[in-house]
Order: C-alpha cells, then structure tokens, then sequence
C-alpha cells in the first residue's frame, strides 16, 4: 500500500487532486481513498489531504500519518512548515518549485522530484491553480496510476473545454517533472511550525501564503475603490492623498483586487523561492 500526503492552500485544489488520484488509481483496477482534512479555512489558509493506494481492500480509515509519497503544491508552505514529518526513509517528496531538486534546502533520507507547477498552471489553465499541474508529475515519479486513467478521472470532474486544459496541464508537467534525486544529507534548520491546517480567522500576517504580489500603477489608478471594496482581507487603504495602499502583511495574494480593478492598473509579480 502506499499513503500520500498532499499539501496545499483554500483555492489551489489539493482536496480535488486526492480525488482525482483515488479515481485514477480505481480506473487502473486498484483499491483506494481519498481523506480531505479541512474545516472553515478561509481561501489562502494551509490544508491537507490524503490519499491511499493498495491492490487489495483499504480498512484503515485514519489519517496518513507516515505516507510515502508527499505533494507539496505551494513552493511557499515548505519554507514554513515541515512538510517532510513523518516521511518513511526513502520516500519521496515531490515539490511545486522552479528550483532543480539538488538545490532545495530538504534534508534527509528521502529523494526529492521538483516542477515548476505554478508556471505550468498558468500557461495551461491562465491560474495558479496548481493541482492537475503536479499530478503529472506524480504519475511520472511514481509509476501509477497511468496518465491514461488521470485523464479520466479529470474528463468525470471536468467536462469540456476546462477538463481539455486540465489535461494539458498533466502532460506538460509529465514532461517537464525534473527526475527524483537524493535530498541532501546535511544538517539543515528545519521550519519551526509543525504541519498545520488554519482555519478561519483574523492573523496578523497572511504574507507568508502568498505567492503572488500585486503592484498598483499609481499613475493610472482612477480612484475608484473598486479594489478597496472587494478586498476580502481589509489589506488596500486610501492615505491622505486620496490614493490606495497596500498593507502586504495583510495581503495574501488571492488577486480579487487584481480582476476587479475597472482600469487594470493592478498587477502581479510573481515570488519565486
């Protein structure tokens, strides 16, 4: 049997993508569950699931507490949280992360397979929704289940034109899916937070979950407040000169600003890590 784990946030589908490995893994004749692990977590917030895998009847009903296999679809929450805890010797971390994995800073005795999902999301699907952007990357590290079965279970969840992008976005991340290479073997400063799942709430900080950072062209900003007003995080005030600013401790990237500004002068920079 193999058990995996799946790190994600509210909006970016690690919940869809336990689901659709399960429905892979059923097409291809095998036993299997999906285990979502979320309550009221706002969009942004850190999530978990799991999945499991085995050629005969599955009777555990728990979490995975020592999977296999980790997905990690935000290159952010690895940097925060210790996305290898509990990992089995040997197992295999696959990261969302523009970095090739002999240079990702995970220590231990585990292999690490890197993609760049978000640009692989945002080429295929014009969103950083970044979970059928790895799963092609897991069926190529792991083996199984065939891409053939991904596209399935993808076509049952997606129908028409956004299951075809969908698709696409699995093979470009099979093909692109940098092969599994040992982690390093020195000593490294683990991230201090145990693996955490947010739930609803009011932080003082949000930047760290975001991977995107919008800029506001001043110069071309009508004063609309159209931004200000959608904002779900209270992050956009005006100051004395009638103009927005952004408070970026309490932005965490979601975009709404972004869509709903009426003279696109909102843009996003990308952060890599």
């Amino acid at each position: 049997m193999i058990g995996i784990r799946i790190h994600g946030r509210g909006g970016q589908g690690a919940v869809t993508a336990s689901r659709l490995l399960a429905v892979a893994s059923y097409e291809d004749g095998k036993f299997s569950q999906a285990i979502p692990m979320y309550g009221t977590e706002r969009r942004g917030a850190p999530l978990v699931a799991f999945v499991r895998i085995n050629d005969v009847r599955i009777r555990e009903r728990e979490l995975v507490h020592e999977p296999d296999v980790v997905i990690v679809l935000d290159p952010l929450i690895s940097k925060e949280q210790s996305v290898t805890s509990g990992l089995k010797k040997g197992g295999l971390l696959i990261l969302n992360s523009h970095l090739p994995p002999e240079k990702v800073e995970i220590a231990g005795d585990i292999s690490i397979a890197t993609v760049d999902a978000t640009k692989i999301a945002l080429e295929t699907l014009k969103r950083p929704i970044t979970n059928t952007a790895i799963l092609g990357a897991f069926t190529k590290s792991v083996g199984y289940p065939s891409i053939e079965s991904i596209e399935k279970a993808i076509k049952k969840q997606f129908p028409g034109r956004v299951g075809d992008m969908n698709i696409a976005a699995i093979h470009q991340s099979y093909e692109e899916v940098t092969p599994a290479v040992p982690a390093t073997t020195e000593e490294l400063a683990e991230p201090e937070e145990e693996l955490e799942v947010a739930g609803y709430g009011v932080l003082k900080d949000v930047s760290s979950w975001r991977v995107f950072t919008p800029r506001i062209d001043l110069d071309r900003c009508t004063g609309c407040k159209a931004c200000w007003l959608f904002c779900p995080e209270t992050a956009i005030k005006w100051n004395d000169d009638n103009r927005p600013e952004i408070e970026y401790r309490k932005c965490k990237g979601c975009g709404i600003c972004v869509e709903e500004c009426n003279v696109k002068c909102i843009d996003f920079e990308r952060v890599l890590v």
